[in-house]
């Protein structure tokens, strides 16, 4: 890592301040009974590595010495696009509790919640999607005809197998959430790629090699993934992590 992050000592308290973070997080997950407690292995050099990235954008320079709502809000859509890995271990990290309270805040909040996790989804994912698609309308209709809160082609809702009215919540965000997990799954949990092909077909996708060269598709990739930055950003929040955080200045 360059030095352009602040000094040595600084960077060495972040990661001390997440690593304690996150071994008393993982420390206190719950286990099943009747099995004997194990600890956490510790984290291998790559795991660092990542953890202070994580650092970077939790306490970085866009963070120190100012409240973290003033950081830049593209820094973590950045690390969605670029660091899956590291994201991946930052969202392994957050309180599931605090993440599904802030869905209940939302529109369709709670069926949200459970079709994402029917659909091996994060519902974070899912509620930005959802308010990219559509802004929460449930009788949404598209000039091309998608419909519904996920704007789904009801030729999707036909090729999935599933049969119902689009406008109606329940039924449309199941379509929704079944479509972009098997987009994650053809594209190798790729989510950036799996979005593209949300918005401009697999084929599309398949095609270019890559993202498609299409100004709104890539648009829609980049509002999604900073709406989805945004919602993991206020988790955090509201999870703990940002008390001890904001003691490291």
């Amino acid at each position: 890592m360059t030095g352009k992050h602040g000094s040595r000592p600084t960077r060495k308290l972040c990661v001390v301040g997440i690593l304690t973070f996150l071994f008393l997080w993982l420390d206190t997950a719950p286990t099943i009974p009747a099995m004997s407690i194990s600890v956490p292995d510790p984290p291998d050099l790559e795991e660092v590595a990542m953890m202070e990235e994580m650092a970077d954008w939790l306490v970085g320079p866009a963070a120190h010495g100012r409240h973290l709502d003033t950081m830049v809000r593209d820094n973590l859509a950045d690390l969605i696009r670029e660091k899956p890995r590291s994201f991946e271990l930052f969202r392994r990290n957050l309180d599931d509790g605090a993440e599904r309270e802030f869905l209940r805040g939302l529109p369709y909040g709670d069926v949200i919640q459970q079709v994402a996790d029917d659909n091996r989804l994060d519902g974070l994912l899912l509620a930005a999607l959802v308010e990219v698609e559509s802004s929460f309308l449930p009788d949404a209709v598209s000039p091309v005809g998608a419909v519904g809160l996920t704007q789904v082609m009801p030729s999707t809702a036909q090729w999935l197998g599933t049969a119902g009215d689009l406008t109606d919540p329940d039924s449309n965000l199941e379509v929704g959430a079944r479509y972009l997990s098997q987009l994650l799954d053809r594209f190798d949990g790729n989510l950036e790629l799996a979005l593209a092909a949300y918005n401009a077909g697999p084929a599309a996708v398949v095609k270019y090699g890559g993202m498609p060269p299409y100004r709104e598709t890539r648009r829609y990739v980049s509002r999604v993934l900073t709406l989805y930055a945004d919602h993991n950003r206020e988790v955090w929040k509201t999870s703990g992590g940002v008390e001890q955080l904001a003691s490291l200045d």
